[in-house]
């Protein structure tokens, strides 16, 4: 989910490519889809079983395998927090580099997956056609409050808050500063959550406080120390950091674990996906470290591994939408619950790859084309 920087002549280039990231962004993208497709859309009591179907909301038998996915979006947020780091250092970077790389990542895919859902809310959820209208222009605009036309957009602005604070240090020349600002995110998110729970865990101004980097700025803060780990040795001191933002990140999944399996009963789960954050994390600094290698070893299919790494944008915006008709239509057509699963998600993954392998080039490269002849 992370766009690509451009060169001093204006062509695209991409951030230095680290093969185990790429296969860690498909791996998270494919938790976020397993969990909403195969145990939030049949757990919820207003969720698409429920709603759609002749069937009774209900635990799936392989909840252990998919409650957990929601902990794809901390994933992803430290991905993030990595590769824009590499991308924000790259030669002879700018404030119009960095904008133009950001917008052509993020609004080709997003024009695109938009455009499906709101297909998707008119001609299968039944939606009002001017609300849905009104809903995908809220969210092409990139407005920073629910709603949207797609749900899981509420990541987008926190990302948008972190690009704004790269750019920043981008403008006034001050990337070196790049390690204190990740020990800063990681101490600014544990002060707010010690804050929090200290108040009785409710916060008023949570989507403000979203935006502003408070709940998930450590995750972004972890991936740009893991970022620094690939050329440097770390000091004591940013291992001390990681280690508090792994502490701060406990907090943090444990209190999400609540949110996303409590009304299934899972709230106590919250070790397993706590288990999977601190592997991914693990499995990020290895492939840092062992980078050259693990290319060499994947060889001719490394630009595989991108296009799946690619994917992970579109599959998280458009999944729902191309999964979820797919799994009613499936449960209502006689399919019991696991292979309709599979085939839900198996359609949002083909069409993800559409995008990212067609779709999303094709509209990229017009659309670069529009902002070199307006920026010059």
């Amino acid at each position: 989910m992370v766009p690509e920087t451009a060169t001093a002549t204006g062509a695209p280039i991409r951030p230095e490519i680290v093969v185990g990231v790429d296969v860690l962004r498909l791996f998270a993208a494919a938790a976020v889809v397993v969990f909403h497709l195969g145990f939030k859309a049949f757990s919820d009591a207003d969720g698409l079983v429920a709603t759609y179907t002749d069937l009774a909301p209900m635990r799936p038998a392989s909840w252990q395998w998919t409650w957990w996915g929601w902990i794809g979006v901390q994933i992803f947020f430290v991905v993030s927090g990595l590769v824009i780091s590499i991308s924000a250092q790259a030669p002879n970077m700018s404030v119009k580099r960095f904008v133009r790389g950001r917008l052509m990542r993020l609004i080709p895919a997003l024009l695109i997956c938009a455009t499906i859902a709101l297909c998707v809310e008119i001609a299968f959820f039944g939606m009002d056609t001017f609300e849905a209208l009104r809903l995908w222009l809220r969210t092409v605009l990139f407005h920073p409050l629910h709603p949207w036309i797609m749900g899981q957009f509420w990541t987008i602005g926190i990302e948008l808050g972190f690009y704004a604070l790269i750019l920043a240090l981008i403008a006034v020349r001050r990337v070196a500063l790049l390690p204190a600002v990740a020990a800063f995110l990681i101490c600014l998110t544990g002060l707010y959550w010690a804050v929090r729970l200290g108040l009785g865990g409710t916060d008023p101004l949570g989507r403000v406080t979203q935006l502003v980097l408070l709940q998930h700025g450590v995750y972004f803060g972890i991936g740009i120390l893991l970022a620094r780990s690939m050329h440097v040795d770390l000091s004591k001191g940013q291992w001390a950091a990681i280690g508090l933002g792994m502490l701060i990140a406990l907090v943090q999944i444990s209190v999400a674990a609540g949110w996303e399996g409590g009304a299934a009963g899972l709230a106590d789960q919250w070790p397993m996906a706590f288990a999977v954050f601190a592997g991914s994390i693990v499995l990020v600094y290895v492939s840092l470290q062992a980078n050259v290698r693990i290319s060499a070893w994947v060889g001719a299919h490394v630009r595989a591994v991108r296009i799946a790494g690619m994917m992970t944008y579109p599959l998280y915006l458009v999944h729902n939408h191309i999964g979820k008709p797919v799994l009613a239509w499936s449960l209502n057509g006689g399919l019991s619950p696991a292979p309709a699963a599979t085939l839900a998600i198996c359609a949002a993954v083909f069409v993800s790859w559409l995008i990212a392998r067609y779709a999303e080039p094709w509209l990229s490269n017009h659309l670069y084309k529009g902002l070199a002849r307006v920026s010059g």
